[in-house]
């Protein structure tokens, strides 16, 4: 991938070169067009960007180039100013506290010393592990860096060699349930907080917490389950797993006794959980809980002056901020409304049958994100305008819609797609997996993701979330 980088990069360049002069679309103003070009160009840099490149090298380019072409200051900006982004930011911090106490540490050692150790017991701990660490902390980044050096320190006790299939069946396991499982619901993963800076303005108010958790909980609960047991029929080892259960009961006991401080970090984020779970009833909205949450953390002396520089990365909030511009971007560039007819009838046809619509939105998204790599962002924001028609004609909710885009935006055929692999695999030194190993699990994924959406059609349909 490293020696087609520049040559990638520069083809990407000049394609949006001939966009700029030729004008080549017919029926879009000439601002769509470098609008369209520079965010071409910005997605190349961070697609082929090298690893010391910053997201920011692009980001700086999108400001600039949005400003030069003439759009106003408030829309090229507008993802800084969003709830989501003001949601973002507390909650990478949730994820420092826990890393800084070291309690996501303890709970995870917790769970691990209840069971027998054995493949089928570790995948089972993991699965309730990732389901405590999704409530404390939105962020994956912070439960990989949890996980993924535990399933290491798992591999090496039990004298299992890199890459095999235990290795394989650890670690993807560790991977799968730091990613999936808090997609149930919105505060439970990134994508939760981000699909609220892709929704149109007028979508917005449709999805609160609650609306979430009714579309997301049972698909992503399914799709978890089944991707841990495809992986532990196509990963499991003939022989079986030498470690006893003293051992975790060491690793935890090495620890020492919980601190004040982890108390009081668990203390706080379980409350900030029960609120984000009950804005319904207590009028508190995610935003504020957010910055509330920040603020206890910031109180106690969990968060100090020297943390917020370094606690987070700004890089990524930065990239996800801007991310979040690109709908308003492309509405007053006046992309959106020059691709809504060219798309609008071919997905409002398909949608004429809800459950074949899930289905053909995954596959396109899929293929889609074989070039569209950061999560297929770009992607969403050009679809975004879509979300009304779907809505208001046909009765499509957004967040039905959602299923199908972070279902792609999570996939991982190929290890480049999923910035998360590349980081899972980077906190286990390159020992987890294999390539070959992951380009499976990429497809057990996306057996999964079928096989949860057709058997979560008819709880939707039981419980009246779908049209007719």
């Amino acid at each position: 991938m490293s020696n087609i980088k520049k040559p990638a990069l520069l083809v990407f360049i000049g394609i949006a070169v001939v966009i700029a002069l030729m004008k080549p679309f017919a029926g879009l103003a000439p601002q769509g067009h470098y609008i369209g070009a520079l965010t071409l160009v910005c997605l190349a840099m961070w697609v082929f960007k090298a690893d010391s490149t910053p997201y920011l090298s692009g980001i700086t380019i999108l400001l600039a180039g949005g400003l030069i072409f003439k759009l106003p200051l408030a829309t090229v900006t507008s993802g800084y100013t969003s709830s989501a982004v003001w949601v973002l930011i507390p909650a990478l911090f949730f994820g420092f506290a826990l890393v800084k106490t070291g309690l996501g540490k303890r709970v995870a050692y917790f769970v691990l010393t209840k069971f027998e150790p054995s493949y089928l017991t570790i995948c089972v701990s993991w699965f309730i592990i990732g389901i405590i660490l999704s409530a404390l902390t939105p962020s994956i980044t912070v439960r990989l860096a949890i996980v993924m050096p535990i399933a290491m320190s798992l591999v090496e006790a039990c004298k299992i060699h890199d890459k095999s299939k235990g290795s394989a069946l650890i670690c993807l396991t560790a991977w799968g349930t730091a990613i999936l499982p808090g997609i149930g619901w919105q505060t439970g993963s990134l994508w939760g907080i981000l699909m609220m800076g892709f929704y149109p303005t007028a979508m917005k108010v449709l999805v609160t917490p609650g609306t979430w958790f009714a579309y997301m909980a049972v698909p992503w609960m399914l799709i978890t389950i089944l991707f841990l047991i495809l992986v532990y029929i196509f990963f499991k080892p003939e022989e079986p797993l030498r470690l006893s259960r003293q051992a975790f009961k060491e690793q935890y006991g090495a620890m020492g006794r919980i601190t004040r401080q982890e108390i009081m970090c668990g203390g706080i984020l379980i409350c900030a959980f029960v609120l984000f779970s009950t804005e319904k009833w207590t009028g508190v909205t995610t935003p504020m809980t957010a910055l509330l949450t920040l603020a206890a953390l910031i109180a106690v002396g969990i968060v100090k002056v020297s943390d917020i520089s370094s606690g987070v990365n700004w890089d990524i909030i930065n990239f996800l901020a801007v991310v979040m511009s690109l709908t308003a971007m492309f509405v007053s560039a006046g992309i959106s409304g020059w691709a809504g007819p060219l798309i609008e009838p071919a997905v409002l046809t398909l949608a004429g049958s809800p459950l074949m619509f899930l289905l053909v939105v995954t596959v396109v998204f899929w293929a889609i994100r074989f070039i569209d790599v950061p999560w297929g962002y770009t992607t969403v924001a050009l679809f975004s305008p879509v979300f009304i028609p779907l809505y208001e004609k046909l009765g499509i909710h957004p967040v039905l819609v959602s299923v199908a885009i972070i279902a792609a935006g999570n996939s991982f055929f190929l290890a480049y797609q999923q910035p998360f692999i590349m980081i899972g695999d980077t906190m286990t030194k390159s020992r987890g997996w294999s390539g070959g190993q992951v380009a499976l699990a990429g497809a057990l994924y996306g057996v999964a993701v079928i096989m949860g959406i057709l058997l979560s059609y008819p709880y939707w349909k039981m419980m009246g979330l779908l049209p007719g």
